[in-house]
């Protein structure tokens, strides 16, 4: 039970973090979240005090080595979809004066 709390909290932290990162701050201000961007520096230390929380569930299960590696484990996929889920990931657009790379004589 300790390790779904544990991965709850790192899914928090790392959705703080991203909804106060640099490119996120002014879509933030528009939405309900506003609050957070007040707080920025208040939410970004709650962030990474629930990091050190979940860290602490790990160890509490795996012992004290294995729970820090485990930390790592489980927050680098949910980093990963959180990033893939909330980008708004869309095709460069094509020019259509493309000069050649190289050029052959």
């Amino acid at each position: 039970m300790s390790i779904i709390f544990g991965i709850i909290l790192i899914v928090i932290g790392m959705y703080i973090l991203y909804v106060l990162s640099g490119k996120q701050l002014e879509k933030t201000k528009k939405t309900k979240l506003q609050i957070l961007v007040r707080h920025a520096k208040v939410m970004r230390i709650v962030a990474f005090i629930l990091f050190l929380i979940a860290g602490s569930f790990f160890i509490a299960a795996y012992g004290s080595s294995i729970g820090f590696v485990s930390w790592w484990l489980f927050a680098t996929p949910f980093v990963f979809g959180l990033i893939l889920y909330i980008n708004d990931l869309k095709p460069k657009a094509e020019t259509k004066n493309k000069r050649p790379r190289s050029q052959k004589i």
